[in-house]
């Protein structure tokens, strides 16, 4: 489903079908609860799967997918509404210093830890099978207590699907969330598994398919133009391209030619390397940034360099 922002977006033109939902601004279009259902309800599909943190949240929206006759792959309404009650649905602040991203079924979580370190806007990420002392998050408790605070709290909530919890600089947890945040993808490559469909295997009341054995260490990054074009402007991208191999993903959020509005977020691609190693995986991802090739507008790719330049001289010389 796309706005009217979005007629000739990436995602647009290279899905299978695609609905209109309404006008440019988010208000009446993605965040138009009633647009969402009919739109799902037009295009036959059987299930909804918010992807937004803010729909995933969303006790409304889950109600009236249900009510729709619609699969709701998330948690149930009634526990959506508990949590905005409880606080969990408050703002994740910038300088959150961890995710724990998982799937859970109520009874038992898998997850992997996400650590956030950020410079100048810009946000690499890194999820790796050690966790070593120079790359501590100040107040980020390790990886093991992490996930035990989330199991607790899926069991408690009897959380069903995708589920991410984010650390504040105190170590205390500041979010519950479902959907799918711009680390997912860090995750799957380390996981070995698609998360969407053992969020979907979970919803339709089946068990998550299993997955391979994944990578020892990722680390990736969400490349983003810093400057966008005012209201009723567009801003050309004359040149965007990236890597590829079996070791390095990339996804490009336009093609070389396309313009930026100013309605959405500006994601020009996603970026991730895996590694037998977290030093493996950073010098993979360091690689990976001199084959991205982005002219026409600003971005952060060089504040992203910088912050995986700096985690590299850490692993190296053991500093904190």
């Amino acid at each position: 489903m796309h706005s009217d922002a979005d007629v000739n977006a990436r995602h647009v033109r290279t899905a299978d079908e695609s609905v209109l939902i309404g006008a440019a601004a988010p208000e009446a279009s993605y965040l138009d609860l009633a647009a969402l259902v009919e739109a799902a309800q037009v295009s036959g599909a059987q299930a909804l799967l918010p992807v937004h943190a803010v729909l995933a949240g969303s006790a409304e929206l889950a109600r009236r997918t249900c009510e729709a006759g619609l699969l709701w792959i998330g948690a149930d309404p009634d526990l959506l509404e508990t949590m905005q009650q409880a606080g969990w649905d408050a703002a994740v602040p910038d300088e959150s210093p961890g995710w724990v991203i998982g799937l859970a079924d109520g009874f038992r979580i898998d997850g992997l830890v996400v650590r956030r370190t950020r410079a100048a806007g810009a946000a690499l990420c890194w999820t790796s099978a050690e966790e070593p002392g120079p790359l501590g998050v100040d107040g980020l408790p390790p990886a093991a207590k992490t996930l035990a605070v989330l199991s607790d709290l899926a069991v408690e909530l009897g959380w069903r699907g995708l589920i991410s919890i984010a650390f504040g600089p105190d170590g205390a947890p500041v979010a519950v969330r479902g959907g799918l945040p711009a680390e997912l993808g860090l995750v799957e490559s380390r996981a070995g598994r698609d998360l969407v469909q053992a969020a979907l295997a979970l919803a339709e009341g089946g068990s998550p398919p299993a997955g391979s054995p994944g990578a020892p260490a990722a680390v990736g990054g969400v490349v983003r133009a810093t400057a966008v074009p005012g209201a009723g402007q567009r801003a050309s991208i004359s040149e965007l391209s990236g890597p590829d191999g079996a070791s390095v993903q990339w996804e490009p959020g336009y093609a070389t030619g396309e313009s930026l509005s100013p309605w959405y977020d500006p994601v020009l691609g996603i970026l991730a390397a895996r590694g037998d190693d977290l030093a493996a995986a950073v010098a993979g991802f360091l690689e990976a940034t001199s084959a991205v090739h982005v002219a026409g507008l600003p971005d952060d790719l060089d504040q992203l360099r910088a912050r995986a330049e700096d985690i590299a001289a850490r692993l190296h010389d053991g500093s904190a």
